[in-house]
């Protein structure tokens, strides 16, 4: 088992009576799709400044004689870059009486101590693993009292709080 977590933001057509969304009362389940957040590398002064520093960061190493540094800083640039130019991809989640699917993969309640519904319409569900205790699904705001009747019976609702780290990630990237 990975421990991955996934941020993503609603995407907008979905917000109202979308087609991708259904109820599946004979299972007790809910389906729902949203489409990755996509970056705000799209401002070239992002890009001219990150070029700035790392150009700076290349004649620093080569002063060191760092070439090891050097290699780093040419990946980086090569990894903002792909990400840049990265089409965003739609994850599909399902949740019913058995467990949570995230894009096919399967997580069992067994997985998880409790849940939590953070303020801006995501799932936060605490691991039993401590390296990454929190695994964040968001959702369609029209959703939450049937995700809300799915989880209660099978895991206890907690109060969540997202990490710092979360926050500079949803405020940054």
């Amino acid at each position: 088992m990975t421990n991955e977590t996934i941020k993503i933001k609603v995407r907008e057509e979905n917000q109202e009576n979308s087609a991708s969304d259904e109820i599946s009362p004979a299972s007790g389940g809910i389906n729902w799709q949203i489409e990755e957040r996509q970056t705000n590398l799209n401002n070239g002064q992002w890009l001219w400044a990150l070029a700035i520093i790392g150009f700076a960061v290349i004649v620093f190493s080569i002063l060191l004689k760092n070439y090891l540094l050097i290699i780093i800083v040419v990946l980086a640039a090569f990894i903002i870059y792909a990400s840049k130019n990265k089409t965003p991809e739609i994850h599909e989640f399902r949740l019913d009486s058995d467990g949570i699917v995230i894009n096919g993969k399967f997580y069992s309640y067994d997985n998880f101590e409790s849940f939590g519904i953070l303020s801006d319409n995501e799932i936060a569900f605490r691991r039993k693993h401590h390296l990454m205790p929190l695994l964040t699904i968001p959702f369609h705001s029209h959703d939450e009292s049937e995700i809300k009747k799915i989880l209660e019976n099978r895991l206890p609702e907690n109060e969540e709080e997202e990490s710092f780290l979360d926050l500079l990630q949803k405020k940054f990237f």
